[in-house]
């Protein structure tokens, strides 16, 4: 009995297997014969000289063909390995789905090259690498290709991830350091011209789906894209690829919200054709994406459009920030009509305007838009700033061009514009026809970069466009609410007087010395305070002889929320015989003690360890105490409290007296830098 009902357990299973099968025969455009279902957690390999009838199990019983790999369907946990250095030809659209727990893994095995995959473009919508309806797959380490004979006219596309069920989004599909060249899918206006067709497609509804690392190259119409779905997909993110020599598109984040990321990554001579409108790197029915440390250059296509940026139809709240674009013929950023509150900040765009055209096609009607801390740097003449017209905040900037821009708004502006802090140099050349609009504490003086012709290729090369110790945009910006707390470079940004431009110049100071200091002794000494004294003594001894000291810094009056570095600063002035002694900081959550107050009875003891230093004779010794300043400046409380003790054994000769602010040099201090 037992063994009958076992036996309908595996006929239902395999019943419901091979339903799902044809669905994934019909999405995939083909038919294999299923041979297994995988147990799950196992391990596959595969090797162009291996037998389609091993087991697959082991590198000495890999499986051979792409065929093969197709017809299992595969359960959570296991692992397709394919040879490093190995060449198949064909598609790879395995089966199954994995589990959060146990993702499904296809990588490679052996050192050498990375396994080949080439598709031979053999019909229209053909995918190389494909998944449709797919959840918990990784896919690594792949070298795709996917090229038709010249002429072919098909729509191709290199490794591709579809979510084909509307009413259900595929999760955790990641596809990491790929290499996708040469897929020459048809271009524009041919029979079966596609526009999601090229590189890596993630098309449909997904919740995390990542393309981190990968290279794609040579390749049409696209280079990285989500294609448009009714649904919107969320944490969908292409971080860290380079794209280069693409057709169309460099990188399109179409139909998401919440989670969305472009980061990090290079697009290099994409918009090759002139045929249609295409763009570097852009947004599209997207809502709160992140547009982050990318670089772009060298677009000279891409017909109306053609720019690095572009926050296209029925995009609201994405952020561009951080960005480098350079060396671009036809500008920097394109804002379609209903694009609304997009912030643009920090990025630095130099000679995008090599085709002589226009810095911004702006044609939003939305005044939510903000474009604050910007380089725009050109060496040519352009014919618009603003192509149409601006409308929103656009502060702290630094334009900056030796060319001339005819028309620094193709039409007029009202105060829906409003031009605030921001530097036009020189003016002659800027602030040309039609500039208007309201206008507040704005200059026209050089701003004094500090090597402007040596940017190059690169991020850090952007540092050319950092501001010299007398420019006139030092602390001449406006404060930005929510402005994302660091600069082009990382730099923190100030509370108040930010700079104009993308750096914010790097401001050293000394915080106030000590509110308040005093040591404390135990024993018969633990209820007497020693407020007044001029030295904080620590020594580590016996009872009534103990002795620790504590201070407390008041941060606020800093004016910043972060720092780059806190040092704290103590002056030892006199040093017992022994020959050293370890000197243990801790910080205090508890800063309300006072001066006049504190004894050793009272003293709090509620206490973290930030670091240690070793006194050998007087002088000035420092510890490094940022990370507990940056907790105290996020915090309502600013006020950084620290317990100096010795916490070794016992030592008669092993005391150390430090200033403290009642002496009359060399008193306590937190250095920083901001």
């Amino acid at each position: 009995m037992k063994t009958l009902a076992t036996l309908l357990c595996a006929l239902i299973l395999f019943a419901s297997c091979k339903r799902d099968v044809l669905e994934l025969q019909k999405l995939n455009g083909r038919s294999t014969a299923v041979l297994g279902v995988s147990p799950g957690g196992t391990t596959y390999y595969v090797d162009p000289n291996g037998s389609d009838t091993a087991n697959g199990t082991s590198t000495t019983s890999a499986w051979q063909t792409l065929a093969r790999v197709d017809s299992m369907i595969f359960q959570p946990g296991d692992k397709i390995l394919f040879l490093a250095g190995g060449v198949w030809a064909g598609q790879l659209a395995p089966k199954g789905s994995g589990s959060a727990a146990a993702p499904i893994i296809i990588d490679q095995y052996g050192t050498g090259n990375q396994p080949r995959i080439d598709g031979g473009g053999v019909s229209n919508n053909f995918a190389t690498v494909l998944l449709s309806n797919q959840s918990y797959w990784e896919i690594n380490n792949l070298e795709v290709t996917n090229t038709a004979i010249a002429g072919a006219g098909l729509a191709l596309t290199g490794i591709k991830v579809a979510a084909m069920d509307s009413s259900l989004a595929c999760t955790h599909v990641y596809i990491k350091n790929c290499y996708v060249h040469d897929v020459n899918a048809t271009g524009y206006g041919t029979t079966n011209y596609n526009k999601a067709s090229g590189g890596i497609l993630v098309s449909g509804t997904f919740n995390d789906a990542l393309v981190q690392n990968c290279h794609v190259k040579n390749c049409a119409v696209e280079g990285i894209r989500t294609t448009y779905t009714n649904n919107l997909s969320t944490n969908v993110v292409f971080d860290g690829n380079l794209l280069e020599n693409i057709y169309g598109d460099g990188m399109v984040m179409s139909s998401v919200a919440g989670g969305a990321k472009m980061t990090n990554n290079t697009v290099v001579n994409a918009c090759i054709t002139n045929a249609a409108n295409f763009a570097g790197i852009w947004t599209y029915r997207s809502h709160g994406t992140l547009v982050a440390n990318n670089e772009v250059y060298g677009l000279t296509g891409g017909m109306n459009d053609g720019q690095p940026f572009d926050a296209d139809i029925n995009t609201k709240g994405d952020i561009f920030e951080y960005n480098y674009s350079h060396d671009n013929s036809r500008g920097f950023m394109l804002f379609m009509p209903d694009a609304d509150s997009i912030i643009v900040r920090y990025n630095v765009s130099a000679n995008d305007t090599k085709g002589g055209s226009k810095v911004f096609n702006y044609t939003s009607t939305k005044t939510t838009n903000q474009i604050y801390n910007n380089v725009f740097y050109m060496t040519n003449n352009a014919t618009y700033f603003f192509q149409t017209k601006f409308i929103g905040l656009f502060a702290n900037n630094i334009v900056y061009s030796s060319g001339t821009i005819t028309n620094f708004s193709q039409n007029a502006m009202d105060a829906t514009a409003r031009f605030v802090n921001n530097c036009f140099y020189p003016s002659a050349n800027v602030l040309t026809t039609n500039w208007g609009g309201y206008q507040s504490n704005n200059i026209t003086s050089n701003p004094l970069f500090v090597s402007p012709t040596t940017y190059s290729i690169g991020r850090s090369t952007a540092s050319a466009f950092n501001l010299q110790n007398t420019s006139p945009c030092y602390n001449a910006g406006a404060v930005m609410a929510g402005n994302g707390g660091v600069d082009f470079a990382g730099n923190a940004l100030p509370i108040t007087s930010p700079d104009m431009g993308a750096f914010q110049h790097a401001v050293s100071g000394t915080s106030t010395v000590t509110i308040a200091d005093a040591y404390v002794r135990d024993g018969t000494y633990a209820t007497t305070n020693y407020g007044t004294a001029t030295s904080l003594v620590v020594k580590s001894d016996a009872t009534s002889y103990n002795r620790k000291a504590y201070m407390k810094f008041d941060l606020s009056t800093l004016g910043v929320s972060h720092v780059s570095s806190a040092l704290l600063s103590v002056y030892a002035n006199s040093v017992n015989t022994s020959p050293t002694r370890t000197i243990s900081v801790y910080a205090t959550t508890t800063s309300s003690w006072s001066e006049s107050g504190i004894t050793w009875n009272n003293a709090p003891m509620d206490t973290t360890l930030i670091g240690t230093f070793t006194v050998t004779s007087t002088g000035t010794y420092t510890l490094d105490i940022t990370q507990n300043a940056n907790n105290i400046l996020s915090s309502s409380n600013k006020i950084v409290s620290l317990l100096l003790m010795n916490a070794g054994p016992a030592d008669s000769k092993g005391d150390v007296s430090f200033n403290s602010r009642e002496a009359s040099t060399n008193m306590p201090s937190i250095v920083v830098a901001y």
